[in-house]
């Protein structure tokens, strides 16, 4: 896995609750742009934490932005964001969410 990908996770694990948490390099629907060719990252960020009980869908993504702002400012083209909570996750999780298009592209 890419170290700042692992460095982004352990930012996450740490400040928050996870129950649940895939971050996906979606670099590869990039290549050619100038960002991509550039090194900087496109990710998609799913979080299953009940510290976003009560925040708004902006809070949330606010709550994000501000732990990885690091990354926001250098590193990070695009950053795709699902943040919810147990109770919003039912009785599904997120990996039975991802297709199988999704699922081998992350181990390739």
């Amino acid at each position: 896995m890419n170290s700042r990908i692992d460095i982004i996770e352990q930012i996450l694990r740490q400040e928050l609750n996870i129950h649940e948490l895939i971050i996906e390099d979606e670099g590869h629907l990039h290549k050619g742009h100038k960002p991509a060719k550039e090194g900087k990252m496109h990710l998609r960020i799913s979080i299953v934490s009940d510290d976003f009980i009560d925040s708004s869908p902006i809070q949330r993504h606010q709550i994000i932005y501000s732990l990885l702002a690091e990354f926001l400012k250098d590193e990070l083209h695009a950053l795709s964001l699902e943040l919810k909570t147990i109770k919003e996750m039912g009785s599904t999780n997120f990996l039975s969410q991802l297709s199988l298009h999704d699922l081998y592209h992350n181990q390739n």
